[in-house]
């Protein structure tokens, strides 16, 4: 039986206290191969604005059959992002967030909030 990747560093809120720790997570996909890609990519001043890291980060996807995952560090927290339906490119949504790699039209984050729909435009580093 295979298993998507456990996702090391997800970080869960216990309750609505401050607490939060650490936990491997894991989901069974009997008979399904996963596929892992890391790639570098860097958002400037806009990323930062909406949690992302300073200078380039690393995203990893997860694929496994019909199930698409990308990983983003978020707020300084590993923040799951799951593939939605896309008219181009892949589009990955996780709370207020779209990830959307439009292929050559670029990479950007999205974000809905009070303020508006603030985007980054991001641009790849390194694909490992």
């Amino acid at each position: 039986m295979r298993y998507m990747a456990a996702i090391a560093g997800v970080v869960l809120m216990a309750g609505t206290g401050a607490s939060a720790f650490a936990e491997d997570l894991s989901v069974r996909l009997p008979g399904v191969a996963v596929t892992r890609i890391h790639a570098s990519f860097e958002c400037g001043a806009d990323g930062v604005a909406l949690g992302l890291p300073a200078g380039p980060f690393t995203v990893e996807y997860l694929n496994a059959g019909e199930n698409h995952l990308a990983v983003l560090p978020v707020h300084g927290q590993a923040l799951v992002f799951a593939n939605v339906i896309s008219g181009s490119g892949a589009r990955y949504a996780a709370g207020r967030y779209i990830w959307w790699d439009a292929g050559a039209r670029g990479v950007t984050l999205y974000a809905d909030g009070v303020d508006g729909h603030p985007k980054a435009e991001c641009h790849l580093v390194k694909k490992q």
